[in-house]
């Protein structure tokens, strides 16, 4: 009987350290593509910098949408770690209410989603707003 309870106990232990691994490779891939998208947001914020010296008329052209973007910027720093619903519905409306139309897999997270990745998410979710964003209302489109 002891072995058993004992067997037991190994096959429970090592699903539940197979599951830890799986975990943890989940959670570098999300740190990948975050810090992916996030070098992809400062390669554009190069290009507009450049762009702005380059051509005095684009800052002001761009000014008031740039702000917009660094409100948006603001917002979520405060709310990064604290309340999931608050940062769910910033990340919402902030898509509508600009008219970026990107989806969103679900936009009801529940418990069972570890805070770590819930995090990871919502920074993956933040940079992809924020490349939308870029796109549609910061650089300059059109023929050359």
């Amino acid at each position: 009987m002891k072995k058993l309870i004992f067997i037991l106990f190994i096959v429970i232990f090592s699903s539940c350290e197979e599951n830890n691994q799986s975990q943890k490779l989940m959670y570098n891939q999300l740190i990948n593509y975050r810090d992916e998208l996030k070098m992809n947001t400062i390669s554009i914020n190069g290009y507009i910098q450049t762009k702005i010296e380059k051509e005095k008329t684009y800052k002001s052209i761009i000014e008031n949408r740039s702000r917009i973007l660094l409100e948006y910027e603001k917002s979520f720093e405060k709310l990064k770690f604290k309340e999931r619903d608050k940062i769910v519905k910033l990340r919402d409306s902030f898509n509508h209410k600009q008219k970026l139309h990107l989806h969103f897999d679900t936009s009801n997270y529940d418990d069972n989603v570890p805070d770590t990745i819930f995090n990871r998410l919502m920074e993956i979710d933040f940079y992809r707003i924020k490349i939308r964003f870029q796109d549609m209302y910061l650089l300059k489109h059109g023929c050359i």
